[in-house]
């Protein structure tokens, strides 16, 4: 039954739409368009993240399509509803650039993909059963800012990663040992040179990440400068190079 739900979802999205607009509103927009974060009004109402707001129209449940537009006609949200809560829908700049989309990809995963007022994409976001397994954000100019990815569970990193304009790293945490949960953390400087590096342990009971072992820092020509040692996350000795 879930299957054929998903799947007529996914059907009237291609198919052609008849909104059901008898409470559409209209916006300006200063007043839904967030300088950081864009329009987020709708959150609440996706039910693939956890909310549990409805909303009406006339009174009842939305179903179906529903459409919301700017003080101009232009169209700010188009939303497929159940029970009042969003399935699918898209955002919209005021010049009718879209601003997110949100779609499911199957029964327990979604995806989100958000974008700057020119197009290019912002953020690239993949839910599981609420919870974000991978989550991607790019400067204006397109290049990778930072990116987290989860195990299937959400419970634990596979990689996370911060990035400088330009593209090059400044701090990578790849999983090297997944039955042990044993990392390579490594810090960058601008120039590209690496500023510090050492493994780090992922430990479940206490939901914390801890540096182990000996951390080698680098000054910004490449020379070794240091070296750190770590036992359960706390530093035991320092030793000059």
């Amino acid at each position: 039954m879930l299957r054929i739900i998903f799947y007529t979802l996914s059907l009237l999205l291609i198919l052609p739409t008849f909104a059901q607009n008898d409470e559409a509103k209209k916006y300006m927009p200063e007043a839904v368009i967030d300088a950081k974060y864009g329009i987020t009004m709708y959150k609440n109402l996706n039910i693939m993240l956890g909310s549990d707001t409805v909303r009406n129209v006339n009174g009842y449940a939305a179903n179906g399509y529903v459409k919301d537009f700017y003080v101009t006609g232009q169209m700010l949200h188009k939303g497929f509803y159940v029970e009042g809560q969003l399935k699918v829908y898209r955002n919209y700049y005021p010049d009718g650039t879209v601003e997110r989309n949100f779609r499911m990809i199957d029964i327990k995963k979604a995806k989100m993909d958000l974008y700057y007022k020119d197009g290019t994409p912002k953020s690239k976001i993949i839910y599981v059963e609420g919870e974000a397994q991978r989550w991607e954000d790019y400067y204006p100019n397109g290049t990778l800012e930072f990116i987290e990815v989860y195990d299937k569970n959400v419970e634990y990193y596979i990689e996370k990663g911060n990035y400088f304009e330009d593209g090059s790293p400044e701090n990578t945490l790849v999983l090297e040992n997944k039955k042990k949960l044993i990392y390579m953390q490594t810090y960058f400087h601008e120039n590209g040179k690496v500023k510090k590096v050492g493994q780090m342990k992922f430990l479940r009971t206490e939901f914390d990440y801890q540096n182990i072992g000996i951390w080698k820092v680098y000054d910004n020509t490449g020379k070794a400068i240091k070296e750190v040692k770590y036992a359960s996350g706390s530093v035991v000795s320092e030793t000059e190079l």
